[in-house]
């Protein structure tokens, strides 16, 4: 079972997210109207996060958008396990 997420600001541009043993690192603002996604609900069964402000909910693994407002899917990267220094953040 996966533990309580946890997610930080890792910089400007930058999310990360913890589930369990998963880190994920994502764009900080959502690609439909830039809501700040340090502030988003993960649901650690699904993978699934949804954004605090207009609610678009994106695949965490894949990035994809699934359900929400029509906007750009999500850039996500899985962090390796020992390689949590690695920012691959956007601009």
């Amino acid at each position: 079972m996966a533990g309580e997420p946890v997610s930080r600001q890792v910089s400007e541009h930058e999310v990360a997210i913890t589930v369990g043993e998963r880190e994920f690192r994502i764009a900080a603002e959502c690609p439909h109207r830039k809501g700040r996604l340090v502030h988003a609900q993960v649901n650690p069964r699904t993978l699934r996060l949804t954004c605090p402000l207009h609610k678009s909910v994106f695949d965490l693994a894949t990035g994809c958008r699934v359900a929400g407002p029509v906007s750009g899917d999500l850039p996500v990267t899985e962090v390796a396990p020992g390689d949590g220094a690695r920012g691959g953040g956007q601009g």
